[in-house]
């Protein structure tokens, strides 16, 4: 009981619901960029492939008859437009993206810094014993020495700041591509290993969600909980969050949303989705934090 009192009293005292709510409503924004960078990708493509260009526009310029009848010519301004501005918008799009992105691990760190009992940037940390010994060192020297390490630390900051979404967006992209190769091998089994099909379609998406909690827990929090306090924390949560992926449907059909709400039915559903996802991933944080302050985990 004394355990799960600890694990309820962090619960409280690191304001789960409000950072989950804050965090899914930042990746919902982080994503809409996303959005306009298809379009630039989608705008190369049609630069590059003129029978393309012309698939689409004769499509659009149905769809556009249907909807403007007066104004036919919007299907071609359309695609001028995606074509003559794929390099901006593309460029424009990544640049929002990685900012938009590095501000969400950023407020992701922050949060799990919460949990973790360490609220105060790493910078401050890291230059305290400098400001205190040069607090009294009138050397201009010293003190543009100082200014520069503290700009370059927070540099340093930033920079990382800007990689960890790539990097992160690049693990789940080789998750992704290694599930959707796994699942092209897992067609052309023998008929008599069925079961081994079944069984790896059940286990590879909770192992591609155990990796990326792992990867969360061990990174980002500072101080980092301990392996073994990560690995059971992202187990659990791997486990919790494939239980909603899988319920969630069940408990909230998309056609009563749809019928209810109409066309924002799916901004919705994604919205409770994202937000279901970063409680989980904080409650995980919060599970691996008592594990780590555990006498058991802590040898």
């Amino acid at each position: 009981m004394q355990f799960f009192s600890r694990i309820y009293q962090t619960y409280i005292g690191s304001h789960i619901p409000f950072f989950a709510a804050a965090l899914a409503y930042y990746a919902l924004f982080s994503l809409m960029p996303l959005l306009f960078l298809l379009v630039g990708v989608f705008g190369f493509m049609l630069r590059g492939n003129t029978e393309l260009e012309q698939a689409f526009l004769s499509r659009l310029a149905e769809l556009t008859v249907l909807l403007f009848p007066t104004q036919p010519e919007i299907a071609q301004r359309l695609v001028t437009f995606l074509t003559k501005g794929a390099v901006p918008i593309t460029f424009a799009s990544l640049l929002v993206l990685l900012w938009a992105s590095s501000n969400f691990f950023a407020a992701l760190a922050y949060a799990l810094g919460v949990i973790f009992g360490k609220t105060k940037p790493r910078l401050e940390l890291e230059f305290s014993l400098t400001q205190v010994v040069t607090a009294y060192d009138p050397h201009p020297a010293r003190r543009w020495l100082d200014q520069g390490l503290r700009r370059l630390g927070v540099l340093r900051g930033r920079i990382a700041a800007l990689m960890a979404p790539l990097l992160l967006g690049l693990a789940i992209i080789l998750l992704a591509l290694l599930g959707l190769g796994f699942s092209f091998v897992l067609r052309y089994l023998p008929p008599g290993l069925d079961v081994l099909r079944g069984g790896l379609e059940l286990i590879l998406p909770i192992l591609g969600g155990f990796l990326l909690f792992l990867f969360t827990y061990a990174l980002l929090p500072s101080p980092a909980p301990k392996l073994s306090s990560a690995l059971l924390a992202a187990a659990l949560a791997a486990l919790t969050w494939e239980g909603m992926r899988l319920g969630l449907p069940l408990l909230i059909p998309r056609t009563q949303y749809e019928v209810i709400y109409g066309p924002i039915a799916g901004f919705l559903l994604a919205l409770v989705g994202f937000y279901l996802t970063m409680w989980i991933l904080l409650c995980g944080a919060v599970v691996a934090k008592v594990f780590s302050e555990t006498p058991a985990f802590k040898e």
